[in-house]
C-alpha cells in the first residue's frame, strides 16, 4: 500500500448504534488487525435511528465484548448520513428494518454495496442478527456469539475485493 492510498470504508449499521453495530465494529476491528487487512481497512458504525448520539454503547454491549478483550468504549452512538453511505465500500446492516432504512438513504446506483452482515455467512446467509436491548445479558452474549461467528466469512469476503 501507498502512502496515499485510500484506505477501504466499511460501515455497520444497526437502528441505535448502541448494541448490535458497536459490537460488530469493536470484532471487525480485532479480527482486521490480526488480518492480511490491517492498515488497508477503516471500520465504523452508525444507527438509522439513533435517538442518544453521543452515548457509548450499551453497558451489557460492553461487558460481553470486554470479557473477549474487545473495547467498545471509545465508540459513541451516531445516526447514519447519506454521506457517509456514499463515501462507505461496504455497508453491512443487522436486520431488513435497518436495510429498508439504509436503501431510503442511499443513492439507487449504489445499493450494492449494501449487504446483510451476515449474508456471506455460509451456515446462514440473509439471516438478521436479533436486537438484544430489550433482552437480558445473555442476549447480548448470544448476540455478539453471532457476530463473531460471521467474522471470518466477511474479512474473507472484503479481503477478496481489497487491493
Amino acid at each position: 500500500m501507498t502512502l496515499f492510498q485510500r484506505k477501504t470504508r466499511v460501515l455497520l449499521v444497526c437502528t441505535e448504534n448502541i448494541c448490535r453495530s458497536p459490537m460488530a465494529e469493536g470484532l471487525l476491528r480485532h479480527y482486521i488487525l490480526q488480518s492480511e487487512l490491517r492498515g488497508k481497512v477503516e471500520v465504523s458504525s452508525a444507527g438509522t435511528r439513533c435517538s442518544l448520539p453521543g452515548c457509548r454503547p450499551d453497558q451489557r454491549a460492553q461487558k460481553v465484548a470486554a470479557a473477549r478483550g474487545i473495547d467498545l468504549s471509545g465508540i459513541k452512538a451516531r445516526r447514519v448520513t447519506e454521506r457517509e453511505l456514499q463515501r462507505s465500500d461496504f455497508v453491512f446492516v443487522m436486520d431488513e428494518a435497518n436495510m429498508r432504512d439504509v436503501r431510503q438513504l442511499c443513492p439507487t446506483e449504489q445499493h450494492g454495496k449494501l449487504a446483510f452482515l451476515l449474508s456471506h455467512h455460509a451456515w446462514q446467509p440473509r439471516a438478521e442478527v436479533p436486537d438484544p436491548y430489550f433482552g437480558s445479558a445473555d442476549g447480548f452474549a448470544r448476540v455478539f456469539e453471532i457476530i463473531e461467528d460471521a467474522m471470518d466469512s466477511l474479512i474473507s469476503y472484503i479481503g477478496s475485493r481489497v487491493e
